[in-house]
């Protein structure tokens, strides 16, 4: 029977899934769990997968249970698909570790390469957080060997389009620009937060192509995703920067909009 149910499993085997990453804050709660469970939702709409946002909420209560109480930490929520040729099942499982490195690279900020190849951008793969990851693992550990903390793809055109655990924007003169969604990456949850704090605090926020030739047009960057909230960028590529005070005023403006949005475990 066990040997049967891991011969259908098509995450396996064929990368054939979906999952979502969130940062358990203190007391296990998460930030914007309805904006996760939405992408997770539109992802299996699109791939035709069957969606349980019951059951996922239920597979985070009982993730956070298992979190010690104060503790930071990262937590996946994966969508596997069982069947023999086409989706029988559906189970959702969770993972976790605690949280590291953040608050240190808050402060030193961290540094950027160009990733060795392109990728298409109508590719739907690049749109949603699939179990189909090699891509993005072989770039990050590539950039990691480096001495890089992440490294940026480019799409056919040659557009920078995100790197391969972050979204990223830069800075100019006291406007943001960030790489439209319709270059190919994945519309993040911290990306869309991001966007909707800048109008707030009235910064100027254009999305629109950038190219690695404008990189030295810019005078600073940094770096979102749901587990390190918003990072500092030091390098992109051969270019340094620094980090505006804006970087922080953005910080600030996220997290207050996370603290409205938290998630708390209740057994």
């Amino acid at each position: 029977m066990l040997y049967e149910t891991i011969m259908k499993n098509r995450t396996l085997f064929f990368g054939e899934g979906l999952f979502e990453t969130f940062r358990v804050y203190a007391g296990r709660k998460l930030a914007f769990v309805e904006d996760h469970l939405d992408r997770m939702a539109e992802g299996c709409r699109f791939f035709a997968f069957p969606f349980y946002r019951e059951k996922a909420i239920e597979a985070l209560k009982l993730a956070l249970n298992k979190i010690p109480h104060d503790t930071e930490a990262r937590l996946r929520l994966n969508l596997i698909i069982y069947g023999d040729h086409s989706v029988d099942e559906v189970v959702f499982q969770t993972t976790w570790e605690p949280l590291q490195e953040v608050e240190a690279w808050q402060s030193s900020g961290v540094k950027l390469a160009l990733a060795p190849f392109q990728r298409l951008s109508e590719s739907p793969v690049v749109r949603f957080k699939t179990t189909s990851y090699l891509e993005n693992i072989f770039v990050f550990r590539w950039a990691r060997r480096q001495g890089f903390f992440d490294a940026l793809f480019t799409n056919e055109r040659g557009e920078i389009t995100e790197g391969s655990i972050t979204n990223v924007f830069f800075l100019s003169k006291g406007r943001i620009f960030t790489p439209p969604t319709d270059a190919g990456l994945l519309p993040g949850v911290t990306r869309k937060q991001i966007i909707k704090v800048a109008g707030m605090l009235g910064f100027s926020m254009t999305e629109a192509p950038v190219m690695p030739t404008d990189l030295n047009r810019f005078d600073g960057a940094f770096v979102t995703n749901s587990v390190i909230e918003i990072l500092p960028v030091c390098v992109v590529h051969n270019t340094n920067y620094k980090a505006p005070e804006m970087i922080e005023a953005l910080r600030e403006g996220y997290r207050k909009r996370s603290e409205a949005s938290l998630f708390p475990y209740r057994p």
